[in-house]
């Protein structure tokens, strides 16, 4: 039996952790010391423990991170721990991606205007507190179309997203909205990173037997992207290294697709590949 691995192209790093990871690894180049992240600088435990070797920090509150230079993690932080920082003194480096700015922006706009503000996203997410935080009037979070508030039909709302949501979701949930209420802009703020992910899983989870996610179990995106490529192929697994493979019953499968998390290092996708091929191409070969 000859099994196959189709990769996706847009895998690794997106963008805004890129960018993370390049400031952080800047900071220690430069031997600046002590250095935090306030919380986990990127939803990938194998890179935040990388960086904890090297001497980059996670911290929980402001409070810990008085004395060194602070990495603001790439889903942000919330307007009060912006102020409770200057407050300390705590001198801050800004890692937030800027595709978060986005919604922000808005969120903060639609308040001043007078809009009630939606937001598709996952209750509790760093990025939805950090968001939350810097409303000016109401906001309303919720991750579903039957979850949309039942507010009064003249009631003019602002639509956005957490950038990692699911852009059929967020299509839909647009859709009715404009039903339900007369007034009503509409800002997709999901990443362009995150749509494209989303697209090429769906179209790789319809050719093969069995789709690898590879990501943090942590990682709302990566969860996300294995939701999705699950709905079209039911063998999809969620993994966050080639560690976790050994348990996967991955017999019959003749074609294997690969996809990532934002945050996931191309290293643990290099793993990955190398296992299925020592485990599974390579022993195919050789029977």
């Amino acid at each position: 039996m000859t099994v196959s691995i189709i990769k996706a192209e847009q895998a690794g790093f997106c963008y805004g952790v890129r960018r993370a990871m390049r400031l952080a690894l800047d900071l220690v180049e430069r031997g600046a010391e002590p250095i935090y992240s306030l919380g986990p600088l990127i939803h990938s435990p194998q890179e935040v423990a990388r960086l904890a070797k090297m001497g980059i920090m996670p911290r929980e509150t402001i409070e810990q991170c008085s004395g060194g230079l602070t990495l603001i993690r790439t889903h942000g932080i919330s307007k009060q721990e912006y102020q409770r920082a200057q407050e300390l003194g705590v001198e801050l480096v800004d890692a937030v991606c800027p595709r978060v700015i986005v919604p922000r922006r808005l969120i903060e706009s639609f308040g001043q205007s007078g809009r009630t503000v939606f937001l598709l996203g996952d209750k509790g997410h760093p990025e939805v507190r950090a968001l939350e935080s810097f409303a000016v009037g109401r906001v309303f979070v919720f991750g579903r179309e039957e979850d949309i508030p039942a507010l009064n039909p003249d009631t003019q709302i602002g639509l956005v997203a957490q950038t990692t949501q699911s852009t059929e979701v967020f299509e839909s949930v647009a859709r009715a909205c404009r039903k339900r209420y007369g007034e009503v802009e509409i800002n997709c703020t999901i990443c362009d990173d995150a749509g494209r992910r989303q697209a090429e899983g769906r179209k790789i989870a319809s050719l093969v037997d069995v789709m690898l996610v590879i990501g943090g179990h942590n990682s709302a995106n990566t969860r996300r992207l294995a939701e999705i490529c699950a709905k079209i192929q039911t063998r999809t697994h969620q993994v966050e290294s080639a560690g976790e493979l050994e348990g996967l019953s991955l017999s019959g499968a003749h074609r294997i697709g690969i996809a990532s998390g934002a945050s996931t290092p191309d290293r643990l996708i290099a793993e990955v590949e190398k296992w299925l091929h020592d485990h599974l191409i390579s022993a195919n070969k050789q029977g």
